[in-house]
Formats: structure tokens, sequence, C-alpha cells
């Protein structure tokens, strides 16, 4: 009798407790292990990352409705290795030596400039824009990587960031029948836009955190404004 006793006291009262505790072992490592979820870890692609602002000192938006970022996108390019590459990029489309503006912005995060250029010949513009074309740097100097036509200044750069790299904010526009706009480019995950018309319009007001990188005025020339049969 006594034996059956004490078995039914271990059943009322131990074993109840050793379950709960294995359960909650159990749960503990659940909730403990894997690599994924909402936690605090490191994104895990480039385009989560956050893409980093210039080191430089501060700097305000400027013309074309830019807002001011708090610390300056613009860095120190080689001015020498990009002008070779502008040369081959050039013979490489059969187009006539032309002035350019540069802006040396690091726009996919990964500590390097990369070279914003837009041209100001007329063999490079037409009457609604320039082309606007983007050198990545390399250990053999810079490349070609992308190249939007249509494209007027002021060129600025936004915080916001699409499949890895920044934002551009253009104007575009403003002969014949076309009306000038300001517009955002954004990076597909193969390119931006390869025309800027084709974008749809950012009104002026809109929350948007930019920097101009290439001014109106700097980018004045001329010769920026090609012939309506221009070839950009």
């Amino acid at each position: 009798m006594k034996a059956d006793r004490n078995s039914a006291l271990w059943s009322k009262t131990v074993w109840p407790g050793l379950i709960l505790a294995v359960a909650a072992v159990a749960l503990s490592g659940c909730r403990g292990g894997g690599g994924s979820g909402t936690g605090t870890g490191a994104p895990h692609s480039a385009a989560d990352r956050p893409v980093q602002l210039g080191p430089n000192a501060a700097g305000g938006g400027g013309a074309g409705g830019g807002i001011g970022v708090g610390a300056s996108a613009a860095l120190p390019l080689d001015e020498a290795a990009l002008a070779r590459a502008i040369e081959n990029y050039r013979i490489n489309k059969k187009r006539a030596r032309s002035d350019y503006r540069s802006a040396g912005v690091d726009l996919d995060g990964d500590g390097v400039a990369e070279a914003i250029v837009l041209f100001k010949g007329k063999d490079w513009c037409a009457a609604n824009g320039c082309s606007l074309a983007i050198f990545k740097s390399g250990p053999r100097g810079y490349r070609p990587a992308f190249r939007t036509v249509r494209v007027k200044a002021p060129v600025m750069v936004s915080r916001d960031a699409s499949n890895g790299w920044r934002d551009l904010l253009v104007w575009t526009g403003g002969a014949g029948t076309a009306p000038k706009r300001r517009v955002l480019l954004r990076n597909s995950g193969t390119g931006y836009p390869r025309n800027a018309m084709l974008e749809p319009e950012v009104p002026l007001g809109s929350a948007i955190e930019t920097q101009v990188v290439i001014d109106a005025a700097s980018a004045a020339a001329s010769s920026a404004q090609g012939a309506p049969g221009s070839n950009p």
C-alpha cells in the first residue's frame, strides 16, 4: 500500500514538473536559434544594406528643391583616369569630344566613389537634355556602367537607395511640347532608366532628402543645348 501511495504521489507532483521543464528548454532553444527573422542581425544582401553618405563637411541641398542631407555626398575622383575612360567611351560611341561636369559619389555603398558625368557637347545633347553616364572604378581604372539620356542639371543624389544604388533626382524636358519636369531615377537592379523623359514627375516640395552634386550653373554652357535632331 505504501508503494502504491508513493507511486501516486510521484505521478501527481514530479512528472508534471519534469514535463514543464523539458518543454521550457525546447521552447528556449527554438527562440534562440536560426539565422532569419526580424532580429538585429546584419542584412543578408547588398540591396538591404544602408548606403552611406560621404564623410566630408556638411552641404546644403542647393537649387532644384533638394533638401540638405547633413553631410557632403561628394568624394574625390582620379580625374586623369576618368578623362582617359571618357575618351575611350567617346571613341566607342563614335561621338565628338565634349565638355562635361563630373562628381564623385559612392552610389552603391561599397566605399568607392562612382563618377557621375553629365556631358555638354552638341553630339551628346538634344533640346530636352544631355547624356548622363555613370562610371564605376576598378583595378584598371573607370569603366562605363550606366547611361541615361535627356538629363538636365541640377543632378541630385538621394539618401534613398533602390536595389543597392542611390536614387538620382534630375531635370528633363523643357523643349517644344515637352514640359520641364523633375524626375527620380531609380536603379532597377540592371541599371538606371535609359531615358529620363519616360520617368514620372516628382513635384517640387516632395519629401525627398537630396544633395546637389552637379548644379545648374556649373553645367550651363552654350554647347549644352543641342539641336532637336542631336544624338545624345
